[in-house]
């Protein structure tokens, strides 16, 4: 009698704590939140030593996906002398050997497509070198597996590109470009927006500047300011464009700019390089430079930057109150550099701002808000609102570059002065020998 009671409690105990197991292992492994999901991962190649060396083509990624071992969507991207991406044919040289996996090349995966740890029963085609283990905010590790020689590929895109028809596609948006001048956009959709309109008129170069040889004042904007493809570096997880960007003047080149924009599965960066010759910097004075989003038919929206103050403004056809602070306020570092635009029409809009290399010139806040001001080139009338950053100085001579940055979302929950970090903070990679 007293053994049946014990092995039936035995019993008991054991379904309880394989109960448990189950709803913890169910718990361990939910979804990731929207903000942390297509996060891309990026692991130097120094770091994966096992790789290194080797033909990058005999490379690939791989998790487990529904119990089983699944090859995922990964890329690698090689970098230039200059730290950016490489580029044939670009005049900035490979930093080690081309299609090999040096030290300072980088791989690329979404954190969303890691997965459960394998077990030795789970196997795949090809050699594994390397487990790589993701461990974000909500304390759980997931896991990635670097293969050798698998005849095994995802063929999902989270980034499509065409060059023909200078569009970018995502599952979250669609841009297309002015195939003369890719600073120019000819159309953004965005999903799940329940605006009517498009909800970005486009983005704005504007550059002022006194010559001090016929101690004139100019103003320039994107019809002076043209970007034209070099070269593209097409991927599943970011598809990078090389631009040459000319500053014109006096109809001629005044300023060659080298810049790669990076589209990414929620985002969009435009990374500005440029090396300022002593000769042509000494023919400008007050020069400053203005790179903003111009938004259209937003009304009803809610503006928020780093700097304060905590109140929104809102985007109602008039500089308010509010409005004016947040031109006053300006940008600072220690504050943070981002702008927030909630339509509160299933659209956020977040944008980032920061110095590359030693650069540190002084930065301002472009703002306006005017339902008629017409600030041509444009597709629509109207600064509803337009927003974003003045860099206001240009060094001496040497290097001089900067990165802006903007994300789409359904929504950011919360306050901005933290999830504006969380967004731009990526979980630990921690690479295991197998």
């Amino acid at each position: 009698m007293k053994n049946n009671i014990l092995k039936k409690a035995i019993a008991c105990v054991s379904l309880s704590v394989l109960a448990f197991g189950v709803s913890f292992s169910a718990k361990a492994m939910q979804p990731l939140t929207d903000i942390e999901a297509f996060k891309s991962i990026m692991i130097d190649g120094r770091d994966i030593a096992a790789a290194v060396g080797k033909s990058i083509d005999t490379l690939s990624l791989a998790a487990i996906v529904d119990d089983e071992l699944e090859p995922i969507p990964y890329q690698f991207d090689e970098y230039n002398e200059g730290g950016a991406i490489f580029f044939e044919g670009w005049d900035v040289p490979i930093i080690g050997t081309q299609d090999v996996l040096d030290d300072q090349d980088k791989l690329l995966f979404l954190y969303k497509d890691a997965g459960e740890r394998k077990t030795s029963e789970q196997r795949f085609d090809g050699t594994p070198l390397a487990e790589l283990s993701v461990t974000g905010r909500d304390g759980v590790t997931r896991y990635v597996y670097l293969m050798e020689n698998s005849r095994l590929r995802s063929d999902e895109q989270y980034v499509r590109y065409s060059s023909d028809e200078a569009l970018v596609e995502t599952d979250f948006y669609s841009l297309s470009y002015n195939q003369d001048n890719h600073i120019n956009w000819k159309d953004l959709s965005i999903a799940g927006y329940e605006g009517e309109d498009n909800p970005i008129d486009g983005l704005k170069f504007r550059m002022e500047t006194d010559v001090v040889m016929n101690l004139t004042s100019i103003s320039l904007n994107n019809k002076h300011i043209v970007a034209t493809p070099a070269g593209e570096r097409v991927g599943p997880i970011r598809t990078t464009t090389q631009m040459e960007l000319t500053v014109w003047m006096f109809g001629l080149p005044m300023m060659l700019i080298s810049m790669q924009v990076h589209h990414y599965p929620q985002s969009v960066i435009y990374d500005a390089r440029v090396m300022m010759p002593e000769t042509r910097r000494s023919m400008m004075a007050k020069s400053s430079v203005a790179i903003s989003i111009d938004a259209n038919q937003l009304l009803g929206a809610t503006v928020r930057t780093a700097s304060g103050p905590l109140q929104a403004g809102i985007v109602d056809g008039e500089v308010g109150d509010i409005e004016k602070s947040m031109i006053e306020a300006g940008v600072n570092k220690k504050e943070g550099r981002w702008i927030w635009i909630s339509t509160n029409k299933n659209l956020d809009i977040l944008t980032f701002f920061d110095f590359l290399g030693g650069t540190n010139e002084p930065l301002s806040l472009v703002y306006d808000d005017d339902k008629f001001i017409e600030d041509l080139p444009e597709r629509f009338p109207g600064q509803l609102p337009n927003v974003g950053y003045s860099i206001d100085g240009f060094p001496e001579e040497g290097f001089f570059g900067f990165v802006f940055s903007f994300f789409f979302s359904n929504g950011y929950d919360g306050d901005p002065r933290l999830f504006t970090q969380q967004l731009r903070v990526l979980p630990d990679v921690v690479v295991n020998k197998i």
